[in-house]
């Protein structure tokens, strides 16, 4: 058995909830044993276990309705899952996937037989699947803003925190990663990706899953944290297309397209400009029926 787990983040509301069941039901037509060790981080507070189905882990997400759900949200729920994956399934790589994103084929074994020796994140790193070069000069630009001992922002999405001290442990997670020779801003995009079993371990030997809620005032996501604590692990990120058909706004292909090109994961079903959310996902569930 590949020693593998999967970890879905489920932000607040119905949409999510339901993109999430109809990703537990892809998961277990295309890989039946991962979805034994899947785990849902779920942010919202007032959905009940009996919610989600017996035979996955549900673990609420620390955020508790502070920070920003698709900032330092992400990063807490992504570390929380990530140091309860590695109690409870030790040694296990990890698939990470969004709500919005879905499996529509093979992926245990082709992620597998791709880890190299120093991987710390496959997925669409530096290039899109579609051979584009991702530009991540905004990404850049808000890391370089963290690094400072100031936090402050001109135009932030809610009113508190507009200038603040920096927070010293962020502040020290990312000049570790600039003494790896970490390019501010450089990252895999978390909606599907995999973590390296080494990177989980490494980030819970150095106590950097022990309190994510350490990331909420952090204006950065979970893919941009993930890319930093991997190169200050020493661990590379690297793209793999043909796994990982991943965009970040919308689909990079229409939907028979990605069943062609073979891609195991697929990233965003919500909002492509040219299939509505229903159709993408009427489409992949007669497929795999």
């Amino acid at each position: 058995m590949v020693p593998a787990a999967v970890l879905i983040l489920a932000g607040p509301g119905r949409a999510e909830h339901e993109r999430a069941l109809d990703g537990l039901d892809a998961l277990a037509a295309h890989e039946p044993a991962l979805l034994r060790e899947t785990l849902i981080v779920d942010d919202d507070a007032a959905r009940p276990r009996e919610a989600w189905p017996a035979s996955v882990a549900v673990l609420e997400n620390p955020r508790r309705g502070r920070g920003i759900g698709t900032l330092g949200g992400t990063v807490a729920g992504t570390l929380a899952g990530l140091g309860w994956l590695h109690r409870h399934a030790p040694g296990a790589w990890v698939l990470r996937l969004d709500a919005d994103a879905l499996v529509i084929g093979p992926v245990a074994d082709r992620v597998q037989e791709a880890w190299r020796a120093g991987d710390g994140v496959l997925g669409s790193c530096s290039r899109t699947c579609t051979g584009e070069r991702r530009d991540v000069s905004g990404w850049s630009a808000e890391v370089r803003r963290h690094e400072r001992s100031v936090w402050a922002w001109a135009h932030p999405p809610r009113r508190p925190g507009w200038v603040r001290p920096a927070d010293p442990f962020v502040r020290g997670v990312l000049a570790e990663a600039r003494r790896a020779g970490y390019a501010p801003g450089e990252h895999c995009v978390a909606a599907g990706c995999a973590v390296s079993a080494p990177l989980v371990s490494a980030l819970s030997a150095r106590g950097w899953l022990d309190r994510p809620d350490r990331w909420l005032a952090a204006r950065l996501g979970d893919d941009i944290v993930l890319g930093a604590m991997s190169r200050a692990c020493g661990l590379e990120l690297r793209d793999l297309p043909s796994v990982f058909g991943i965009r970040h706004v919308g689909l990079p292909a229409a939907p028979a397209g990605l069943m062609a090109r073979g891609f195991g994961v697929v990233h965003s079903t919500k909002n492509d400009p040219d299939h509505d959310e229903a159709s993408v996902r009427a489409f992949f569930a007669a497929e795999r029926a």
